[in-house]
């Protein structure tokens, strides 16, 4: 156990190292090539991810169904995804000075940095205190159409959801932004967790007692693998001993006979188009053949934001555009429109965060981290936005 500590250490200060450098260094403010983000290039890409997907995944597509859900036919495959994407791309960020239950951060520091100076409440405080207390950023909701609402929910209404679901959260550190997440809404205190390196198993819900099967209880685990990688090993023969750093791949796939929901996301690790496609593709198929019935879900990858170090920013007006970004950021709706063609070609869900947080400049971490966000913060909307979906999917009825 001491070996594991003592590892994890070292690679959270290298990971550390690395995106310092990479957030240090200060690239002009347009991509090199901005006819790579156009509409039509953003089309040919798509056209291309779908020409491979006939050659590679035509024996794994599910055409009316979703394995790991109870969408069975096309009628409610079509209306899943049509809500789905009117909750995400319909709906829009209003200020709300309602008082009302606030996330309330308790799992690793550098989240709560928002809050290093507010002032410190009683734990008895009452709903009021707390919202009068807290900061502009959690008072915007996400408001979406009359005729795709989001369901209010208990962390009860949640279990219940979710029970014997056992979560796989796989990619880059903000995915570790969804597991602090679920921590926090499920847990009333702190939980015992090694890091982003080497995070164990954490029950998010048990049935009431007495319950004898541990196959009800909803368990969670986060694997760090920045590009989604299928390594056997964190160092194999061609490391020529050597951890590598650059991108930090943690062997994950032995043991995804154990989860029945697998969250994908490849990250702020850029890869070209082609290695991007090809490498998801051989992913996908790989999780289909040895895992079939699992939910699959490709969480969207979010874009960062320039100069968020200001704490008196409000949300966007309006989204960056692509050839205004640096550090690959442009590319990273293209890229979504990729793994969503494939994900949904093999049965799997896009969930689309992409739009919901692409205004949110507000409440990053800040310093050399503005890719995620403080907890609570504007991240606070993915809980609401998991459950719709998988309310959405019919999970366990």
């Amino acid at each position: 156990m001491a070996y594991i500590h003592s590892l994890a250490r070292i690679l959270f200060i290298l990971s550390v190292v690395f995106l310092s450098i990479y957030f240090l260094y200060s690239p002009s403010n347009t991509i090199n090539h901005p006819t790579s983000l156009s509409p039509n290039y953003i089309e040919a890409a798509i056209e291309e991810t779908r020409i491979e997907i006939n050659e590679n995944l035509k024996h794994f597509t599910y055409p009316s169904s979703i394995p790991g859900s109870n969408i069975k036919t096309k009628k409610d495959l079509l209306k899943f995804r049509e809500r789905m994407d009117c909750i995400s791309t319909k709906g829009k960020w209003v200020y709300d000075d309602t008082p009302r239950a606030i996330l309330r951060h308790k799992q690793e520091p550098i989240f709560a940095r928002c809050d290093k100076n507010s002032k410190p409440l009683d734990k008895n405080a009452s709903i009021e205190e707390i919202w009068d207390n807290s900061r502009n950023s959690v008072k915007y909701k996400w408001e979406t159409p009359h005729k795709c609402p989001l369901p209010s929910f208990t962390r009860e209404d949640f279990c219940s959801l979710i029970t014997g679901l056992k979560f796989l959260l796989v990619g880059d550190v903000t995915s570790f932004q969804l597991h602090e997440l679920l921590l926090n809404y499920f847990h009333d205190g702190s939980v015992q967790c090694y890091g982003e390196i080497a995070c164990k198993d954490h029950i998010l819900c048990k049935p009431p007692p007495p319950y004898k099967d541990d196959k009800l209880l909803s368990v969670m685990r986060y694997a760090r693998n920045d590009i989604l990688s299928t390594r056997k090993a964190l160092v194999l023969p061609e490391d020529n001993g050597y951890i590598q750093i650059k991108n930090i791949e943690l062997p994950w796939t032995a043991y995804i006979y154990h989860f029945n929901v697998i969250i994908l996301n490849k990250g702020h690790h850029y890869q070209d188009d082609t290695t991007f496609r090809s490498s998801l593709i051989r992913l996908v198929k790989y999780l289909r053949t040895k895992n079939p019935n699992a939910l699959l879900i490709f969480r969207s990858t979010t874009i960062g934001h320039l100069n968020c170090n200001n704490p008196d920013l409000k949300p966007l007006s309006n989204p960056y555009s692509a050839s205004e970004l640096p550090y690959h950021w442009g590319e990273i709706h293209k890229q979504n429109m990729i793994a969503k063609e494939i994900i949904e070609a093999v049965g799997g869900v896009y969930w689309n965060l992409e739009n919901v947080m692409e205004t949110r400049i507000d409440d990053h971490i800040g310093g050399q981290d503005c890719i995620r966000w403080c907890i609570p913060g504007p991240s606070d909307i993915w809980l609401n936005l998991l459950f719709v979906l998988l309310k959405e999917l019919k999970i366990n009825q």
